[in-house]
């Protein structure tokens, strides 16, 4: 970061506030570690548009070492992500050596920490080292080291931004760059993820995850320096091109992601529920023993704001109770209806925490009690209602809960006799 900053200096970008250094803290278990980001500013020619920023990131981090043998073999990082790296200090070079500047202003970040999950770029965003509703594009340059290998360049997300793919393509073909895929999708495995997140065009800019990745062998003799240079060259052209752009337009899905914190309006998965079950009887003074209980089957989710959905679901479920006569084991599809109320999505970890409460409809088609096959026609109902409630996690679009189950209805088909109803307790994945 030492190198990176007296190279800014030594080129002419301005620093960001007082320092060239933007530090920050993270906690890792009962640890506090200290990381920083290098921030340097051209600032853009025209009065108005100065304002807005066009940002050229790259992390510096890479894995380390281990040690092998009581020797410490070293990570260099050479592609992951020196090659990045290096890429945004010629292009501040490039910029800052020119005559006209761009009417935007340019901010060049090195992250720190994006391989202990995208603190630096995370931070920057949420410290708002600059105003983020100002930033009008991002482009993340992270291993650009292998296009003689790649033989193309992956410019990911640049259909976010509203004419963005035809200018690229423009300035591709006059360089001679062969562009592998543009895409809608921010990706969330880089620096662009922060910046996705709260609604900016972020381009992934790679020529691929080839050769010897997060290996001690990443060195430098292994990059692809003329490659490297193309793809700099190509990348410099088109900030000018973005930076001198009457305005630049998020596409609305992006927006619309960034307001409903990336939740689509329509999600869809497999659901399974482990627990136990047992039958009370609310006019007697005792209940059955709990036994073994479980569900599987699918469930959606449909948005209606960005902390409430309804969630609908199909579940093959068995429930089951033991009495001092024996079993009772039900064989049913259920049919819960709930209100999922959520907090706020963690950006930086993609997780919240969330409650449900609904009601659900339970139909039996099998059944036995003592061994013996359950009498739909004369004793038991083949259908059952009542409510269910669940509080859980949810990180990564894995949902992890405890559900309640709490039946209203009577299991038993004439009300003069004593009246059966199900609870359960599961966990649910």
């Amino acid at each position: 970061s030492n190198y990176i900053a007296d190279f800014f200096k030594e080129i002419g970008l301005k620093p960001v506030g007082e320092s060239y250094f933007h530090p920050f803290d993270t906690r890792v278990g009962q640890t506090m570690l200290e990381g920083r980001n290098v921030v340097g500013m051209i600032e853009g020619s025209d009065p108005v548009l100065k304002h807005e920023y066009i940002v050229l990131g790259a992390h510096f981090d890479h894995v380390s070492y281990k040690m092998v043998d009581g020797e410490k073999v070293v990570y260099n990082g050479a592609d992951d992500n020196a090659s990045g790296t290096a890429a945004i200090m010629e292009i501040g070079r490039t910029l800052a050596k020119q005559k006209e500047k761009p009417k935007r202003s340019i901010i060049l970040v090195a992250f720190d920490g994006e391989e202990s999950g995208l603190i630096g770029s995370g931070k920057f965003v949420k410290n708002k080292t600059v105003p983020i509703d100002q930033v009008k594009v991002m482009m993340s340059l992270d291993m650009i080291g292998r296009y003689a290998e790649s033989k193309s360049l992956i410019m990911g997300a640049m259909d976010m931004l509203e004419g963005g793919t035809i200018q690229l393509m423009k300035i591709a073909d006059e360089q001679g760059v062969n562009i592998k895929k543009t895409g809608g999708e921010v990706m969330n495995r880089t620096d662009t993820k922060p910046f996705g997140d709260v609604g900016i065009p972020s381009i992934y800019v790679s020529s691929g995850i080839i050769g010897p990745y997060h290996k001690p062998e990443d060195d430098a003799e292994t990059l692809d320096y003329d490659g490297m240079e193309l793809i700099s060259n190509m990348v410099a052209d088109l900030t000018v091109v973005l930076a001198d752009n009457k305005s630049l337009v998020p596409i609305q899905q992006l927006t619309a992601q960034a307001e409903s914190q990336g939740l689509s309006f329509f999600r869809f998965g497999v659901k399974t529920d482990i627990g136990t079950s047992y039958h009370r009887y609310p006019d007697e003074f005792y209940r059955g023993k709990s036994k073994f209980s479980t569900g599987l089957g699918l469930m959606t989710q449909l948005k209606i704001t960005k902390n409430l959905a309804i969630q609908p679901e199909v579940l093959y479920a068995t429930a089951g109770s033991k009495f001092e006569t024996g079993n009772f084991r039900t064989h049913s599809v259920s049919i819960p209806v709930s209100l999922v109320i959520a907090s706020n999505m963690n950006p930086q970890a993609s997780q919240r925490f969330f409650a449900t409460v609904g009601g659900y409809y339970t139909y039996h088609f099998a059944g036995s009690v003592n061994k013996e096959s359950m009498d739909f026609d004369n004793t038991y109902m083949q259908s059952e209602t009542g409510i269910v409630y669940s509080f859980g996690m949810e990180v990564m679009n894995v949902f992890v809960s405890v559900n309640f189950k709490h039946g209203l209805s009577n299991l038993l088909l004439q009300e003069n006799l004593e009246k059966i109803v199900t609870r359960g307790t599961y966990l649910t994945i």
